[in-house]
């Protein structure tokens, strides 16, 4: 696909994966709506980059979607890519009486739920489009789990799985001229998704290696981007999830929790 001229929506792109993804992007020439829910960030996105349109709104709030979806559709009728990176990953343990069950869903209500809505409000718009494309952030934690995140790793495989559902719907509607992308990061601190990871830790991915990665993928129509150390978590949980899952739990639960869950 070409990376030039194209106009170009990102959820959670006050930061991080998203913030990145929309500075390179860019550079290349495109228009770039920045959509997130914290009005000091967008403002600070603004000022930091006049030419982005930034949109209000809240991907885990499904019922409040549909208006400024409806706007940005309306405003830009020449929107044709569509990055889902907003999200969140929750640490608690499920012995803790404290978490109660709206706690405990939010990483799927952000995740998976908010990727989901927007991609479905948005489709009419992007197959309409000569050469449109959807990209759903997903993680190598959705191969195998993170114990300390419960909903975590069950918010990205569902990510997983609704990418490639929307993917074949989509071929099978004839619509060849949507390309649909799974972004598969690994650990990247940069994001600070947990403000307790160093930039020194084991496997963790430099967010520009990260972007360079995506771009690759974005235009050479790849279906998946397994980066960095993802694509060694896709490949363990081929071959032997349960060992692997067992023998990072260990060492995840017991620095997470030193004094145990009880």
């Amino acid at each position: 696909m070409n990376l030039q001229h194209n106009t170009i929506l990102i959820t959670g792109g006050t930061s991080g994966i998203g913030l990145a993804l929309a500075e390179t992007l860019s550079a290349q020439d495109n228009h770039i709506i920045v959509l997130g829910r914290n009005a000091d960030k967008l403002a600070a996105v603004k000022a930091a980059h006049p030419s982005f349109d930034t949109v209000q709104a809240d991907v885990s709030d499904l019922a409040s979607l549909t208006e400024p979806l409806t706007k940005v559709r309306q405003q830009f009728p020449a929107l044709n890519i569509v990055i889902n990176s907003a999200g969140t990953m929750s640490r608690f343990s499920l012995f803790d009486d404290t978490i109660d069950p709206q706690t405990m869903v939010k990483d799927i209500q952000i995740n998976l739920l908010g990727t989901m809505a927007v991609d479905k409000l948005l489709l009419p718009q992007l197959v309409a489009q000569t050469e449109a494309l959807i990209i759903n952030v997903s993680s190598g934690l959705a191969n195998l789990t993170t114990p300390v995140h419960p909903a975590y790793s069950a918010s990205k495989a569902g990510v997983h799985m609704f990418t490639d559902a929307l993917r074949e719907q989509l071929r099978f509607a004839g619509h060849d001229n949507v390309h649909v992308m799974e972004l598969v990061p690994p650990l990247v601190a940069e994001t600070n998704l947990e403000d307790s990871v160093s930039t020194d830790a084991p496997n963790n991915m430099k967010l520009t290696d990260l972007v360079a990665e995506a771009i690759s993928g974005m235009t050479t129509n790849e279906i998946r981007v397994n980066a960095g150390y993802a694509a060694e978590l896709q490949k363990l949980a081929m071959t032997d999830p349960d060992t692997a899952e067992h023998q990072m739990a260990k060492g995840m639960l017991a620095n997470a929790f030193p004094e145990g869950l009880e």
